[in-house]
């Protein structure tokens, strides 16, 4: 039967709305009340931009389009980030009340400590109120709004008795469309990343800790953010805005950043469990809990990758440091001292991490890949769609880096198309240059970057099948 002959057979949904995907906002504290300044760990600096935004769907859209915001909207492990460190385990992150502290600051509801972010927040309210739809999905780095008290908070902010709008949080992935054919599925992206992965599709997200409180579970990712990140984005402010962040970490070692021993200790981790895929919860194995202390030696030496060693030993160049580094690692638990001494061979490599290992006059190689190539992402887009032929398109977040999927399409067999998207970010990055690397300098220098606010437009036809569009409202306002 020919695609026209079906179409005929399918029902006409004239009535399908516009569907607008975003991700990566990464909302925080806002702006200093005593200076006026953004916080020093603030990425989202763009609300004017986005107000502007919201405008302008609601001008295109009078009779309702439905905004999709796929993770990463609100910015916690950076929002009071003296909570990250207090937790009693590593495995595990904030409690409710914690989060809910986080989130009054993100909200604007505690000004003597920080702005918010208000006039966002008033313009997606009044957003809903006019009748369009407001659909959120759970990020790695908002990950607390699955705990039902803060998602009720923003609720209470964003939700007026009787708006027209629908307002709702799904936590883990969303498929815009019903038709026959030309479905979009939506995910944020981090589960397709072993250091931001938290398995079973995010539904299995609280645990308790030594005291029988509950906590959420925490990522390596939200581990190293908790414990080294945030304090070296406060010397240096464009920490953040390089993605990987293995890429920012091992530049970092390679040029100027000057780790503490404990922290490098936590590189180390990082890198050894990066190949564990996710955290291991619960192992008491017998051998290691009888084994002899974690030395130096031992952990460097299950770091896979020679020249990552070379790196994180050139930093423990003194007795002092190889102390201090040794008694952190004490504090590793029963299961990464496991991992730490059998040892994985799926750790990244620095070749695949910075791409190349410049000379200082060559600078460093930045920013993702945005051909065809398969990554981890693309190839899950592949195997969704190859298992749901009513889905034409996938669209992840989360790596910041935005990808047409129009111009590389996917082939099935059968002739068959389907298309993978990355919806990108809306904090500052640096442009793909690939013409030519960007020293250790440049990264440093504020004006070379941007906030593209990339973002895509899902249009449906008369029978409910919806394409993607790729925009850039940065571009668009000029």
């Amino acid at each position: 039967m020919s695609r026209q002959r079906r179409r005929s057979r399918m029902r006409r949904n004239p009535m399908q709305r516009v569907v607008y995907v975003i991700s990566d906002l990464h909302l925080s504290a806002g702006r200093d009340p005593h200076t006026g300044d953004w916080d020093v760990l603030e990425d989202f600096i763009v609300d004017d931009a986005f107000v502007a935004f919201l405008n302008r769907i609601s001008r295109d859209n009078p009779d309702g389009a439905e905004l999709v915001i796929a993770g990463d909207f609100l910015e916690y492990p950076q929002t009071l980030p003296e909570l990250g460190p207090t937790s009693p385990a590593d495995h595990l992150s904030t409690t409710e009340e914690e989060s809910l502290a986080r989130t009054r600051v993100i909200l604007g509801m505690r000004p003597e400590r920080a702005s918010g972010h208000p006039a966002l927040f008033a313009r997606l309210r009044q957003f809903l109120n006019d009748g369009h739809h407001v659909t959120i999905l759970i990020g790695n780095h908002d990950i607390d709004l699955a705990w039902p008290s803060v998602w009720q908070l923003v609720c209470s902010t964003l939700e007026t008795p009787g708006m027209p709008g629908r307002l709702r949080l799904l936590p883990y992935s969303y498929t815009v469309g019903k038709a026959e054919r030309g479905r979009v599925y939506i995910e944020h992206g981090n589960e397709y990343d072993s250091v931001n992965a938290f398995g079973e599709q995010q539904r299995n997200l609280f645990d308790v800790d030594s005291s029988g409180v509950q906590r959420l579970k925490r990522c390596l990712g939200t581990l190293f953010v908790d414990k080294v990140y945030n304090d070296l984005e406060r010397e240096r402010w464009f920490m953040d805005n390089v993605k990987p962040m293995q890429r920012i970490v091992l530049l970092g070692l390679q040029n100027d950043l000057r780790f503490t021993a404990t922290a490098l200790a936590l590189i180390a981790k990082f890198f050894i469990l990066n190949g564990t895929r996710k955290f291991i919860f619960g192992s008491t194995d017998a051998a290691v809990l009888g084994a002899a202390p974690l030395d130096t030696e031992t952990v460097l030496g299950a770091v896979e990758d020679e020249e990552v060693r070379r790196l994180l030993a050139a930093q423990l160049n003194t007795p002092a440091a190889q102390a201090e580094f040794e008694q952190a690692v004490q504090q590793f638990s029963t299961d990464e001292q496991l991992v730490v001494r059998v040892g994985t061979t799926d750790q990244p490599k620095l070749d695949e991490v910075v791409e190349t290992v410049p000379a200082a006059e060559d600078g460093v190689v930045l920013g993702g890949f945005f051909g065809p190539k398969e990554d981890a992402y693309r190839k899950a887009a592949r195997e969704y769609m190859a298992a749901n032929r009513q889905v034409s398109a996938v669209i992840m977040g989360h790596t910041h880096g935005p990808i047409d999927g129009n111009k590389e399409p996917i082939l099935f067999d059968g002739g068959r198309q389907g298309f993978y998207h990355n919806s990108g970010t809306w904090t500052r990055h640096l442009p793909t240059r690939p013409e030519r690397p960007y020293s250790w300098a440049e990264i440093n220098d504020e004006s070379n970057y941007i906030s593209s606010m990339s973002y895509l437009r899902l249009v449906p036809n008369e029978w409910g099948e919806y394409h993607v569009e790729y925009r850039y409202w940065g571009s668009e306002m000029g």
